[in-house]
């Protein structure tokens, strides 16, 4: 048998192959962990990581351990062995892990300690000098001698090797990655399909990103048509989760007699009909994300049971008896008032709190409305591309999108512009063919918002005019200027798009952007 040290290279070899070779960061974790266990007798091994949403310590890998107790493992930096390894950054080791007051047990993983003395080792994982996580083994006493600091180099070693894995996860998401390959500054790169100009969705944007690398059950606010699927997406695909199912559920589209089933599945021969088993949502988003839409419009006994679902992280099948664990992500949607609802009793406050750890709220249209043009462009291009045709948005067309109230949002403004589309063979939409009208013929005015976004497409020249309520297309620049004013503000100001939207260089774009004083850093 070789001696230690050919064993400690070894299992270094194969942890170092996995690592790297793995596309699933979990999968790279768990066989890691299984390697200390089978060439160096080291038990038990648990890999967890700072969620920096939540504030919590969660348990990502641990090949030994059930799911339902895996899901157990939380702890607050500071709480217990492994937060105070978190918090301290210095490694720990305990001679007999029974015998210490801090050693919380709360998967109840270890079991019957007294009988089995075992002593436990903990390292911290880091990046540079950022601390990313926990890596904790244990040893039985029965099987021979623990030198602990032979065991904690090697385990630092290895936890260096974890700690540029994960941090590299990021990169391993093709969505993720394209972020390098676009310029700063753009969230549309890193959130695709999610269009935001204006401070108020480029916020929203911020968050969703930050949210979506943390585990954290998010709620997702906003009235109808304003793209809280296409959220709950980009959470899910900038995630670790990305690769994973993701899996929608209206809430209000089923009858409560079918919920239950549609959420967690049933056995053969539960109801009448029920010719065979099937798994529900949940069992299908297992080790992904469950995106549930109009969760307010859930009766009180379904809130109850979608409660300790989320709570548990188990539950069983209807007709069922056995308890089925996974391991899902949460993302929830309304468009009602649920602080009103949990005050009328009509909502669970409980369930509120579980559902709103993070609460992303999106702004209707007509509060975004310096959006609109990078938004229809985009719709645009899309519909346009769907429909094997050559389209683009005219000047007059931009005007009368801006002046609309949009009371359907976001669903409302790809509906109008897709019956344009199918509906003309024009090559230029002019807003004739939008069925809106303008906004002279509109019964009241544009907001001021409404005229800031004007002010973005005309240009500063126009400033005044715009807002003494002139249409951008009487004081609108003419000629290149105008084409160079436009595509900055479909490019949303980044230059490097407007370029290409243009077919020019970066430094000719510059060039004219001198030669007519547009102010593009006031965007």
């Amino acid at each position: 048998m070789p001696g230690r040290e050919a064993r400690e290279v070894q299992a270094l070899h194969d942890a170092a192959r996995v690592l790297w070779l793995a596309t699933d960061l979990r999968e790279a974790l768990d066989a890691t962990l299984a390697v200390l266990q089978l060439e160096l007798g080291m038990e038990n091994g648990t890999l967890s990581l700072f969620d920096p949403v939540t504030g919590e310590v969660f348990i990502e890998a641990a090949p030994e351990m059930r799911d339902r107790e895996r899901i157990l493992g939380r702890l607050r930096p500071g709480e217990g062995i492994i937060g105070r390894i978190f918090a301290t950054g210095m490694p720990i080791a305990v001679p007999d892990i029974g015998e210490e007051p801090l050693f919380l047990n709360r998967t109840g993983t270890w079991r019957d300690l007294a009988q089995e003395p075992r002593a436990f080792l903990g390292v911290p994982v880091r990046h540079g000098r950022t601390t990313l996580g926990v890596l904790t083994i244990d040893r039985r006493h029965r099987a021979g001698p623990i030198s602990f600091e032979r065991d904690l180099r090697f385990l630092e070693i290895l936890a260096g090797m974890i700690g540029a894995r994960v941090r590299l996860q990021e990169l391993e998401n093709p969505r993720r990655r394209a972020v390098l390959e676009e310029e700063a500054g753009a969230p549309e790169a890193r959130l695709p399909g999610m269009i935001g100009v204006g401070r108020r969705m480029r916020e929203v944007l911020e968050r969703v990103e930050r949210v979506a690398r943390s585990r954290a059950t998010v709620l997702v606010r906003g009235e109808s048509g304003t793209g809280k699927e296409l959220v709950a997406r980009a959470l899910h695909e900038a995630s670790p989760r990305t690769g994973r199912p993701f899996v929608a559920l209206n809430c209000a589209a089923l009858p409560e007699a079918l919920l239950e089933s549609e959420l967690f599945g049933h056995e053969k021969g539960a109801f009448t009909g029920a010719a065979a088993g099937a798994k529900g949502r949940f069992e299908l988003a297992d080790g992904g994300t469950l995106f549930l839409d109009e969760i307010g419009e859930l009766s009180l006994s379904a809130q109850a049971k979608l409660l300790r679902a989320i709570q548990e992280r188990q539950f069983e099948r209807v007709g069922g008896r056995r308890a089925v664990t996974v391991d899902v992500r949460i993302v929830a949607a309304t468009n009602r008032d649920l602080d009103a609802a949990v005050q009328a009793g009509e909502f669970r406050l409980d369930l509120f709190h579980r559902i709103s750890v993070v609460t992303v709220v999106l702004p209707p249209l007509r509060e975004r409305r310096e959006d609109l043009p990078a938004l229809a462009e985009h719709l645009v291009r899309e519909l346009a591309e769907e429909n094997g045709r050559e389209v683009r948005l005219g000047a007059d067309a931009l005007d009368a999108l801006l002046g609309h109230d949009w009371p359907g949002n976001v669903r409302q403004l790809r509906n109008v512009l897709e019956a344009a589309i199918v509906s003309t063979e024009a090559v230029v939409l002019r807003a004739a063919h939008l069925g809106i009208g303008t906004p002279s013929t509109q019964e009241t005015g544009p907001s001021e918002a409404g005229a800031c976004a004007r002010l973005a497409v005309a240009g500063v020249a126009g400033a005044e005019a715009l807002l003494a309520g002139v249409g951008a297309g009487d004081v609108a620049p003419a000629g290149e200027e105008r084409e160079v004013r436009l595509a900055l503000a479909r490019a949303g100001f980044v230059k490097a798009k407007a370029a290409r939207l243009l077919g020019m260089t970066v430094r000719q774009l510059d060039w004219r952007v001198r030669k007519y004083g547009i102010a593009v850093e006031r965007f």
